[in-house]
């Protein structure tokens, strides 16, 4: 391991190899488990079996809200339930794939349902769903959903809250939606009975709160949340935010909320980036990550633990006008700073 000593530290390698790093995350074994680990941020794999233990269930029940760990529970079932006996899929694998399917083409709910129904009719012996509504329903306890909020295409403001129904920016009196003619964007479409309207730009905001209180649900991954207070760091080296002057500052400022270590402190990171890896198309997409720093050094850093906020599609870089995107996440984290969790 190779360390820096060009900022006045002294050689910390026999200290740190005494550090107990068996809390790392743990990554499923397939991607299906991954999701049911984010939804339920780490409950099935910190270290409590709740698939075949029932005291591992009722640990976890205990610390549950009824609704989140029936929904956890079914969603267990059905990911270790085989589609059909011998087949290398699960009944959630192979709904997650469908979907994805689905969205990739284009097909319409009925049409879902449709082949849902051939396949029941030719697969008599699989546990498929009789309707793509239930198939949903599942997928939904996965905890995927997202809002979505119409943008202006020049990135000068978002159509919500009180512009919600507006049709035009007020800023540069671009039209919200896409024109049905070339070069023709300025002029608001006539309405159309037979045709929806699209917007121009989506953003993509996925809702904080219900993320946080999963990190809270279990007791062990509630442990980890206090670890910021409750491993005290005595060589003086800066290894987590936790460490530094503009945390202690902080703690000195709003001592009251310091004073619970269970509130969460939160990193933001963005950065844009080309989803299709070539340059010849002019496309950039914007990620906006949240970190919990409540975790330690080698949790906090794991991508599993990261938080997904929003997702800020454009042609070009979005960066000069973040703050217009940031505002359902600001409006949200001053509502949890107010205590309305």
């Amino acid at each position: 391991m190779s360390l820096g000593f060009f900022h006045g530290e002294i050689n910390v390698l026999q200290n740190f190899n005494n550090i107990d790093v068996t809390q790392d995350t743990l990554l499923p074994e397939n991607r299906v488990d991954l999701l049911i680990n984010e939804a339920f941020q780490g409950l099935r794999h910190e270290g409590i079996d709740v698939g075949s233990s029932q005291a591992g269930r009722k640990e976890v029940l205990n610390d549950m809200p009824a609704s989140n760990s029936k929904d956890f529970f079914e969603l267990l079932r059905d990911e270790s339930q085989e589609l059909y006996e011998g087949s290398k899929y699960s009944k959630v694998e192979f709904l997650l794939k469908l979907y994805h399917i689905k969205s990739l083409s284009g097909l319409s709910d009925k049409g879902m349902t449709m082949i849902l129904d051939l396949f029941r009719d030719a697969f008599k012996f699989a546990s498929i769903p009789d309707s793509f509504y239930k198939a949903k329903k599942t997928i939904k306890k996965l905890c995927l959903d997202y809002i979505k909020i119409d943008a202006c295409p020049n990135d000068c403001m978002l159509y919500w809250g009180d512009d919600a129904n507006e049709e035009t920016c007020k800023y540069c009196h671009i039209s919200r939606w896409k024109s049905n003619e070339r070069g023709n964007r300025n002029r608001v479409p006539a309405t159309s009975k037979k045709k929806k309207k699209k917007p121009a730009k989506i953003l993509r905001y996925f809702p904080l709160k219900s993320r946080l209180q999963r990190l809270f649900m279990c007791s062990k991954t509630a442990e980890h949340m206090r670890w910021h207070v409750e491993h005290s760091n005595n060589d003086r080296i800066m290894r987590h935010p936790r460490d530094g002057e503009a945390w202690k500052r902080f703690d000195t400022i709003y001592s009251e909320f310091s004073s619970d270590p269970r509130n969460v402190r939160l990193g933001l990171a963005s950065d844009g980036f080309n989803p299709f890896g070539t340059m010849s198309t002019n496309y950039n997409i914007w990620p906006v990550v949240l970190v919990p720093y409540n975790l330690s050094p080698w949790l906090c850093v794991k991508q599993p633990n990261f938080i997904l906020s929003m997702i800020i599609p454009g042609l070009r870089t979005t960066s000069n006008n973040i703050d217009v995107y940031l505002q359902p996440l600001i409006k949200e984290l001053n509502e949890l700073w107010c205590g309305n969790l």
